[in-house]
């Protein structure tokens, strides 16, 4: 009964599980959706402003390009003598001054209104009021005393604003104050352009912002000079406008409707005075937050399909570990005892895994009680094989070969041999560096010694040997080595560089030299080397990484069992880039370099050479 009422604790702590996982999918569904709704609503406003900027922008250059190209066209007028007859005549009676102002309406004024159906009137006014005009002079005559006090430099086209004679159509005017060539307040006059609407209107209704969107004008007295209602729809800028508006050049605000909240950007010209406006309902921008609203939904769809995938998940971890389970007990089945079931879980499946294992381990108990017998047979076999070889290593005492060689160097001494003296101190010196534990790890200055112990008694059997070891002191005490390095790659040198080829050993030089990775050591020996391609051979298997070097199938030649041994002992002890490299082979000789470790940075000695061995 508490077995079972424990299983059901364990049930309903997956049954949690599943419950946390659909509160996990469910929680964060209202935040994620708010989230995406202020992420669009803020992005669908910053591009709404950011499209009508430019939109306002562009219609903005239009309209200066276009009255550029107006002041470009009445330059000429200007600078006429038919204008400068105009500014300095007398015009004493009424036939003069028709005759002067026929001509210049004529022959100046009305050519340059050829083909240009915008310019409703151009007006010329000299400085005592008196108007030439191809719309109406006393207009023009009227309009001069007022723009004259409203102009404050000469030399410069102003839009004056909107103008609208009785019952006659609204245009837009256009002023200009100059000088003629005599630059006396004699030649003072005014030129007075007045523009039709409709190219202004054109350059305006030539852009669209959203379905109802539209682009208005103001001048700069805050008179409305183009509105797509109509030119009586509004007579001036809105007191909610202005004051929204303020002294800013260009800004951005919202305004109630109708048909709800619109957002106005407005745009001030320094070139032309005039203002324009831009405006939107923000229910028309729902197109942008339909899409976002889309992104959200599929963002939500992923997110059940990662949830399901989740749980699927679940369910597939418990039908794999019951069948991995199976596994397991088919393998123990077969005889794999030594198979073990994760015990990382603390559920249902965890208690089986470990069942399992205690099982398991109960009959591996089992078959070794009963393989006892036949592992104690064996262990007897391998200790008499020991026995043997124990027997016949004592049959060589090491201590009766110290006596023995002492013996003998005594006996050298008192007979006077000091030849045979020094070989024999040499040989008990190497004697006792080899039969230490190969396997330990000696310091360079260790190997030294023991390298100058064998080329001593070398150098007694062959009188032209010349040998130098340049090895300092300190820094060879700081520089790791395996045991019986430099003797097998020495040996090389007598036997495959001078034995081979009938020459007398001449020299042999042992040198280091500091580097980045550590210590690099050249054997140098004056016996003739091996060939280029057996010396890149060799070269291209110390390159091979150490599981492939153990494996790989050496070459039978006495030369290559020593290099290649004591290549592969640096290499497994010490590990790359560290090892031997042949670095040149020929005739004159062959060098090979030994890379080793440092085991703490050397101390330089102030001894120079006296260091040296």
């Amino acid at each position: 009964m508490a077995s079972f009422r424990w299983a059901s604790r364990k049930r309903a702590s997956l049954r949690k599980k599943i419950i946390l996982l659909m509160m996990a999918a469910f929680i964060p569904l209202p935040l994620l959706g708010q989230f995406w709704y202020d992420k669009s609503s803020k992005a669908i406003k910053e591009n709404a402003i950011d499209s009508s900027y430019q939109l306002v922008n562009q219609v903005n250059d239009h309209l200066d390009t276009y009255f550029k190209e107006v002041q470009r066209l009445l330059y000429p007028v200007l600078v006429n003598e038919l204008t400068l007859e105009f500014l300095t005549g007398s015009m004493t009676d009424s036939y003069e001054r028709y005759r002067l102002s026929d001509q210049v309406e004529k022959k100046l004024l009305k050519p340059l209104l050829t083909n240009r159906e915008d310019i409703l009137g151009l007006s010329i006014v000299n400085a005592k009021g008196t108007a030439v005009s191809t719309y109406s002079y006393l207009s023009a005559e009227r309009r001069f005393a007022l723009y004259n006090e409203k102009i404050k430099e000469n030399g410069k086209f102003v839009i004056m604003g909107l103008e609208q004679e009785a019952e006659d159509r609204t245009f837009l005017s256009m002023a200009f104050k100059f000088s003629g060539l005599n630059g006396g307040d004699a030649d003072n006059g005014m030129l007075i352009v007045d523009l039709k609407l409709t190219s202004i209107i054109s350059i305006t209704q030539n852009v669209r912002i959203g379905k109802t969107g539209f682009i208005w004008i103001a001048d700069a007295e805050q008179k409305t000079a183009y509105h797509p209602n109509g030119y009586g729809a509004e007579t001036r800028i809105p007191e909610q406008y202005r004051a929204a508006m303020g002294e800013q050049r260009r800004g951005t605000f919202t305004v109630p409707s109708g048909e709800g909240d619109k957002l106005v950007v407005f745009f001030r010209s320094n070139g032309t005075g005039l203002t324009l406006f831009s405006e939107v309902l923000f229910s028309e921008l729902n197109q942008s937050l339909l899409k976002m609203n889309g992104i959200s939904t599929v963002l939500l769809l992923l997110f059940f399909f990662v949830i399901m995938l989740i749980a699927s998940a679940i369910m597939y971890s418990l039908s794999n570990s019951v069948l991995k389970l199976l596994r397991l007990m088919k393998r123990a089945e077969l005889g794999e005892l030594t198979v073990r079931a994760p015990e990382n879980k603390n559920d249902e499946i965890g208690s089986l895994y470990r069942g399992f294992n205690n099982m398991v381990e109960e009959l591996n108990r089992l078959v070794e009680i009963v393989h006892v017998s036949e592992l104690r047979e064996k262990q007897l076999e391998v200790k008499q094989k020991e026995a043997v070889l124990h027997a016949m290593q004592a049959q060589i005492n090491p201590h009766f070969l110290y006596n023995t060689l002492e013996f003998i160097n005594s006996s050298a001494i008192v007979e006077g041999n000091d030849k045979i003296s020094r070989m024999i101190v040499s040989l008990g010196d190497m004697f006792r560096y080899n039969v230490q534990n190969p396997n330990d790890i000696v310091t360079l200055w260790d190997e030294t010694h023991h390298i100058e112990a064998y080329l001593a008694i070398q150098s007694e059997r062959f009188e032209s040997l010349d040998y130098s070891i340049g090895i300092r002191e300190r820094w060879a005490r700081g520089v790791l080595s395996v045991r019986s390095m430099l003797q097998p790659i020495v040996e090389n040198s007598f036997k495959h560089g001078f034995q081979k080829h009938k020459m007398a050993p001449n020299y042999i030089r042992i040198s280091e030299m500091e580097v980045s990775a550590g210590c690099l050591l050249s054997v140098e020996d004056g016996g003739k080397g091996m060939p280029a391609d057996v010396q890149q051979r060799y070269n291209d298997l110390f390159d091979l990484p150490i599981d492939q070097l153990l494996e790989h199938k050496w070459p039978k030649d006495e030369r290559s069992i020593g290099l290649i041994n004591v290549h592969t002992r640096i290499r497994m002890q010490f590990g790359e880039p560290y090892g031997l490299f042949i670095a040149t082979s020929g005739e004159d000789g062959t060098c090979i370099d030994i890379l080793l470790p440092l085991e703490q940075k050397p101390k330089e000695s102030g001894g120079g050479e006296n260091d040296d061995v």
